[in-house]
């Protein structure tokens, strides 16, 4: 009777970690993975082995697993990875369509994927982002990179930004409270304002075509890459002064933020113990559908 009895305890135990498992299989998968790519690139590539303090929010269908006591407070402790020096406790809970992000902003969940500065702390971060099962669900795909590489380089891209934090986001920050240009002070601001002014986007697409014509697997086309600066430097002259004066600096700002994202999708994209794809098809994946003007001329750049 004795053994019968630990035997169904042994089961019981067996079978809830069986359960938990089960459940959890594409998070345990998918973080470490991702977290791997970032070490890859940012350890080995760049020689950065630390990392500011960083709380995460990953979401699948139904379940929500975070690092973040604001974002679950009475959730399931989970067993998850860390990265390099964090040391991070994970749980997990239903977050029945909905999320608040450790900035104590509530989100419904959707395809988004983001760092962002957690007020009243030392420039600390957050960062959100859906597991694969509901980017697949969204209809989100890249035929040159395939739904995996695409998504990893995302969170290369968007995770890098919660390390800039103590530079570019300091420098975000101050732009904001001293000026108001009617649109969200982001990557994005410049494409926001002038995006309606026909010879503003000829000029820029203009440069941005010269920069690219530039680079080759034989080396740098230097008419080229004069061309697309001198063309850089005519549009913000003509354009980013009076009122827009300060938007030349925030256009180098955004172009760095965004090109070292990009950049860095790139890398691990090529890599062979990465990404695993040749330079032409990962540059073209990078690219997507180049519909973002400061990943499109950013990613040239670097």
């Amino acid at each position: 009777m004795k053994k019968i009895y630990l035997f169904l305890i042994f089961f019981i135990f067996q079978f809830k970690a069986f359960g938990q498992n089960t459940l959890d299989e594409e998070f345990q998968k998918t973080v470490p993975h991702w977290f791997a790519a970032w070490t890859l690139v940012y350890k080995d590539i760049y020689k950065i082995d630390t990392i500011n303090p960083v709380e995460f929010v990953f979401f699948d269908e139904n379940y929500v697993y975070s690092t973040s006591a604001v974002t679950i407070s009475q959730g399931e402790t989970i067993t998850g990875p860390s990265l390099l020096n964090l040391k991070l406790n994970w749980k997990k809970t239903l977050h029945h369509d909905s999320l608040t992000l450790p900035n104590k902003v509530s989100i419904p969940v959707g395809i988004t994927s983001y760092a962002s500065e957690i007020p009243d702390t030392d420039h600390h971060s957050f960062f959100v982002m859906p597991l694969p099962s509901f980017w697949k669900k969204a209809g989100v795909e890249s035929k040159e990179l395939g739904l995996d590489n695409l998504i990893t380089g995302v969170f290369l891209h968007e995770f890098s930004h919660s390390q800039q934090m103590l530079n570019f986001g300091i420098k975000i920050t101050q732009y904001e409270k001293e000026h108001d240009f009617g649109v969200n002070t982001n990557d994005d601001m410049l494409q926001n304002i002038f995006s309606e002014n026909k010879d503003y986007v000829d000029l820029f697409n203009a440069e941005v075509n010269s920069l690219y014509h530039s680079i080759s697997s034989k080396g740098i086309d230097k008419k080229e890459l004069l061309k697309g600066l001198k063309l850089m430097d005519e549009r913000q002259k003509k354009y980013l002064k009076g009122k827009y004066k300060s938007l030349a600096a925030m256009d180098d700002l955004f172009l760095t933020m965004e090109g070292l994202g990009q950049y860095s999708m790139y890398l691990w994209l090529i890599h062979p113990e990465g990404g695993k794809t040749d330079r032409e098809t990962a540059l073209k994946g990078v690219r997507r559908n180049k519909k973002w003007w400061s990943q499109e001329e950013g990613m040239v750049f670097f």
